[in-house]
């Protein structure tokens, strides 16, 4: 073993490599924005080779030969670092380990799959073609079974959980299990009960009026602003999968889909990926391109986006702001824009087979659906070409519906095209923290809901930044959990959520 540095000399080093592999990492996002945004098709190629350059670069920075030497000699000098430092060694260590664990060659490769399996996904789900979705997925999967399997043997841990520790660190599928085991159980019955309530209920007016894209921008400009965002900080693009990205601090971007015959899923996605800008807005300044100034994993980060879209975005208070508001940006017969009319439209549960356009209650359904598949994948016990039935069978005791076609079905997300495994959980886990922070942040502040009444995101804004944003990774997910509400992480908030807005309270 080389001779290490024994005071906190090895953490400044390690401070400045992980800093610098966090500016690249805001370049790679940027390129990956511009490839579902503005690059031309032909250019997906070469940007596979730039971003494998980028993960080349930061493998190198992040698993460097000396740095478990270097993790070590830190070690050895606490007493020398601050809390917020300490948090940023144990987060440090966690990603030198993920980086450290499979062969650069091996994450290059991945990357290179990734980018061509990213454009092939995007032909595939729009002619229904999911043989040429299964190409490319077939040679991505090995790759990523072994990437998972060596992670594991680093960590300690079941290559799915491994995968899981990576973006969602200490969430394990022992988090996971008991709680959807308790929503697979809640979740179908109360879905019929409420499908029966609302069969009472006169059907929702179609929205008329203006639909262009102009239209729908303008009114997304209005609902950034109304989250707490402006022209200064954030911009909205027009992308075939909404989403945000963390590129550098004061450069929120994201992106939606603008559906002249649905403009409430536009408006819907607007909403979900504004709540993810706005935690990276209200991320600490001071640690940034630091770990422990980084969202602390993807269910803290996606209970944010389901906050502003399905906790606030679809209650009763926000709906009689949103319904003037879209009748002035699109126009046409004023009975179609009522308040009741338009929450009986956003009210309506059972219906579709998309995700990203589910109901409150459909939505962690879908999530399990895909837990249980990729599991499947990742182990081998589902190969590549039996996916399209499996989903569809699932679907059936999930929904019991099967989806019309493959775009609608296992062709709908484009996580699995980038390699995403492991990831899905956190939508579901997401949607229940969020419910769990909203009824806490309610019960701290009644004012909260007069906000949303007025537009006004302001107050929720002030509850939630000291609370979950300017944490950022200083804290474990449990200690969040438990400090933001005053309880575990547990899916019965979410329950009592869903019982009261979809059978308790006033119909439209």
């Amino acid at each position: 073993m080389t001779d290490r540095p024994n005071d906190n000399r090895a953490y400044a080093t390690l401070s400045e490599r992980f800093s610098t592999a966090s500016k690249l990492a805001g370049a790679r996002a940027l390129l990956f924005w511009d490839s579902q945004t503005n690059m031309p098709a032909g250019g997906a190629w070469a940007r596979g080779e730039e971003m494998a350059a980028i993960d080349a670069v930061s493998s190198d920075l992040l698993a460097a030969p000396d740095s478990m030497d270097l993790l070590e000699a830190a070690d050895e000098a606490l007493d020398a670092l601050s809390p917020p430092e300490r948090a940023n060694l144990v987060e440090m260590r966690r990603i030198a380990r993920h980086q450290a664990a499979a062969p650069k060659a091996l994450q290059v490769e991945k990357a290179r799959l990734i980018a061509a399996l990213q454009q092939d996904w995007l032909a595939a789900k729009q002619d229904d073609d999911f043989l040429r979705f299964a190409r490319g997925f077939e040679k991505l999967l090995p790759v990523h079974r072994e990437i998972a399997a060596l992670k594991g043997q680093a960590l300690g841990l079941s290559p799915y959980d491994a995968l899981m520790d990576e973006v969602d660190p200490g969430l394990t599928t022992a988090t996971v299990d008991p709680i959807f085991a308790d929503l697979e159980a809640y979740l179908p019955a109360l879905l019929t009960e409420v499908v029966e309530r609302q069969a009472g209920w006169p059907d929702p007016i179609p929205f008329q009026g203006d639909f262009s894209v102009e239209r729908q921008r303008a009114l997304a400009q209005a609902l950034l602003e109304a989250v707490g965002h402006t022209n200064a900080n954030c911009r909205i693009d027009n992308a075939p999968h909404p989403f945000a990205l963390a590129g550098s601090p004061g450069d929120n971007r994201f992106t939606t889909r603008f559906d002249a015959d649905n403009i409430r899923f536009a408006i819907l996605a607007t909403l979900h990926e504004a709540g993810h800008s706005l935690y990276e807005a209200g991320l600490p300044r001071d640690l940034a391109f630091s770990p422990v100034g980084a969202a602390r994993g993807a269910t803290a980060h996606e209970s944010q986006s389901l906050m502003v879209e399905m906790q606030a975005g679809r209650s009763r208070e926000f709906i009689g702001w949103l319904a003037p508001q879209m009748q002035a940006a699109f126009g046409g017969p004023a009975e179609g824009w009522t308040v009741s009319n338009v929450l009986n439209a956003y009210r309506r549960v059972g219906q579709g087979y998309i995700r990203v356009e589910a109901d409150e209650i459909s939505y962690p359904l879908h999530i399990i659906l895909r837990y249980r598949l990729e599991q499947g994948l990742l182990s081998g016990d589902l190969k590549v070409a039996d996916l399209p039935e499996a989903w569809n069978a699932l679907s059936q005791r999930l929904f019991g519906r099967r989806p019309p076609n493959n775009a609608q079905g296992c062709l709908q997300d484009i996580h699995w095209a980038m390699g995403l495994f492991g990831y899905f959980p956190n939508y579901a886990l997401g949607a229940t923290f969020a419910a769990q922070l909203f009824e806490r942040a309610n019960q701290d502040d009644p004012g909260i809901r007069a906000g949303l009444a007025d537009g006004d995101f302001g107050p929720y804004r002030d509850w939630v930044r000291p609370r979950i944003h300017q944490r950022a990774s200083q804290v474990s997910f449990a200690d969040l959990v438990q400090d933001a509400t005053g309880a575990p992480f547990s899916a019965e908030a979410l329950k009592r959520h869903l019982r009261h807005r979809y059978l308790e309270e006033e119909a439209p």
